[in-house]
């Protein structure tokens, strides 16, 4: 099994009842010398994973599980007041 980083999801895609989740990051070297990416062009092409619907719905399941939990929005609040997180708008949330 190996392990990867990375910053973001850039796409999802669903065709004939598979979801491919395409995970993009800033190249190593770069964010080794303290040099971050400043928009999405900067970022690679880091991993791209393919799962049935069926494994897909689970995995959206839990993360809304995990989102709704009072101790995991404690601590989404603490990362928008350490300014790491925007704050959401309101019409995001509508």
């Amino acid at each position: 099994m190996s392990e990867k980083f990375v910053q973001t999801i850039s796409s999802v895609n669903y065709n004939k009842g598979v979801f491919s989740l395409y995970f993009v990051g800033q190249e190593p070297n770069k964010m080794a010398n303290g040099v971050l990416a400043e928009n999405d062009q900067e970022l690679e092409l880091k991993q791209v994973i393919h799962m049935p619907a069926s494994g897909f719905m689970y995995m959206v399941s839990m993360v809304k599980n995990m989102l709704e939990d009072p101790r995991m929005e404690a601590e989404i609040n603490k990362l928008i007041t350490a300014g790491f997180l925007a704050v959401p708008s309101e019409t995001e949330s509508q």
